[in-house]
């Protein structure tokens, strides 16, 4: 389908003056490409417009019906490009203005076309005059109650997550501050020095190994097994590798 030149400098003009789209873009809300996106959505309404135009009831502008669904084509494509939702009907009043624009110019009337370009300025009003609300929406109620525990640094127990944190570092210090600082080590383990003073001094040895295991207690020794000929037997020990204290 042909159309005028100055139909496609009409639909530029509506999406750079519309002031949620000159927002969204000057704000960055798609991303870096925000006015390449802008340029997306036009293009896709263009093409929406000539794909109606193929069917057996062309959508009008004097169809409320028509209007109404191109304006939720607007707005869910604002809320995929943009994550913005247009709640001042802007949505709408563009949608009628593109239908208008699309069924003058295709009937070869240029005049509608003429007086838009007139009376719309090229640049949007003054941005810094508009802003954007941020709105969270919670999908339960439950929720909304546990990013505000969040926020408030509750855990879902009920606690205060800071004070717990620091109940136990005081536990750990307080323990600290009650052993004995000659065996105190890393960990709470004796270092390997007091260990061996203690044994030198006619100490008992810690009942904990080098790595701060507690140790086994010894087995006590087998009693010989002493058999039918009077023959004492002898069981040989397998000695096992590892670290030494």
């Amino acid at each position: 389908m042909t159309l005028p030149p100055i139909f496609y400098e009409a639909m530029e003009r509506v999406f750079k003056s519309w002031t949620t789209m000159a927002l969204a873009v000057d704000q960055g809300w798609g991303g870096r490409d925000s006015a390449g996106k802008r340029d997306q959505l036009r293009d896709e309404v263009v093409e929406y417009l000539i794909a109606g135009a193929r069917k057996r009831r062309i959508p009008t502008h004097e169809s409320v019906d028509d209007v109404e669904a191109l304006a939720v084509h607007l707005y869910s494509r604002l809320d995929e490009l943009f994550n913005v939702e247009s709640e001042d009907g802007s949505d709408e009043e563009v949608a009628h203005l593109c239908l208008r624009l699309f069924t003058t110019c295709r009937a070869g009337d240029l005049s509608f076309a003429q007086q838009f370009l007139q009376v719309c300025p090229t640049q949007p009003q003054d941005l810094s005059k508009c802003q954007g609300t941020e709105r969270i929406e919670y999908a339960t109620e439950e929720d909304a109650v546990l990013d505000k525990m969040q926020g408030a640094g509750i855990s879902e127990d009920g606690d205060d997550a800071g004070s717990c944190e620091e109940d136990a570092e005081d536990g750990i210090q307080g323990a600290g501050a009650r052993a004995d600082p000659a065996t105190k080590g890393k960990g709470g383990v004796p270092p390997p020095g007091a260990v061996a003073a203690s044994v030198q001094a006619g100490g008992e040895l810690p009942d904990t190994d080098c790595d701060g295991a507690r140790r086994r207690p010894k087995p006590p020794p087998e009693e010989p097994i002493v058999d039918e000929d009077g023959f004492v037997s002898v069981v040989k020990g397998r000695r096992r590798g590892g670290p030494k204290c």
